[in-house]
């Protein structure tokens, strides 16, 4: 946590928008993996 403080504004936008990113992309990975979850088990039915 002590890094944190040495970090210049620039750094501190750059890594929010990284951490955007990785959730945006988490959340479109989420969706894919559940929607063929759902797919699989309504075939199965």
């Amino acid at each position: 946590m002590a890094k944190d403080i040495w970090l210049t504004p620039e750094e501190v936008i750059e890594r929010k928008q990284r951490k955007k990113l990785l959730v945006k992309g988490f959340i479109f990975l989420g969706t894919i993996l559940a929607s063929a979850l759902l797919t699989i088990i309504a075939n199965q039915l």
